[in-house]
Parts: C-alpha cells; structure tokens; sequence
C-alpha cells in the first residue's frame, strides 16, 4: 500500500467529482463510491497481511486466536461503519449517517459480547 498512490486516487477523484457535480449532480456519489471502493480495495489487501501478523504474535504470547478474531471483526465493523457514514454525511444525509453510526456501535458491541462474557467469567472465577 503506497501512501503516495492512494492520495493521488483520492486527489483524482476529488476533482472528478468537483467536475461531474457541476455538469451531471446526480451522478457526483457514484463517482465518490467508485474512487473510494478503489482506495478500499488497495488498502484491504494490507489489512489482511496485517490480521496474519497478529495472529502469529498472539500465537507467540499465548494468546486466544479467538479473541484476535473478535477484535478484528469489531474492528472491520468500525471502519466499515465510519466508511458508510462519511459517503452519507458528504451527501448531506446526516441522518443517514447517524443511524449507520448507531448500527455500527452495537454490531461491534454484538461481535464483543463473547470476549467480555469470557472476562466477566475469569473476574469471577478470580473473586472466588
């Protein structure tokens, strides 16, 4: 993933966009989708290298894969969710955006349920 890249795509973008918007508007999200699947695609390939890493240190340290894999998809939650609010508030749907916002909270709240019933437990198991 090249920093330098992914500026001028989103540069690129931006002022097609700026153009597309005056002549045709209805067709100005589309071209900020498209820019940004592009950006999304470009960075999810490092995102995988990345959860492999992790997964080998936490293999290292002794630590539950389980857990690794409950605070990545929390993870890809939030960013998902911060992705799909920000198209929505640069459309001027803030409502729109707020809602996904809130659904996003408890979707990550949802994925973590499991890992903070396994805390509550060992806190238990530990006053005991």
């Amino acid at each position: 993933m090249d920093v330098a890249k992914i500026s001028a795509a989103a540069i690129l973008t931006a002022m097609i966009y700026a153009l597309v918007r005056q002549i045709k508007p209805e067709f100005a999200p589309v071209v900020i989708l498209g820019g940004s699947a592009v950006i999304l695609v470009a960075v999810a390939g490092r995102f995988f290298e990345t959860s492999e890493t992790i997964d080998r240190m936490m293999h290292l340290a002794g630590l539950e894969k389980e857990n690794v894999s409950i605070l990545m998809r929390a993870l890809g939650i939030c960013v998902i969710t911060q992705f799909a609010a920000d198209i929505c508030y640069d459309n001027s749907s803030s409502a729109l955006a707020a809602a996904v916002e809130l659904a996003g909270r408890v979707g990550a709240i949802t994925v973590a349920l499991p890992m903070l019933q396994a805390v509550a437990k060992t806190a238990l198991g530990l006053m005991e």
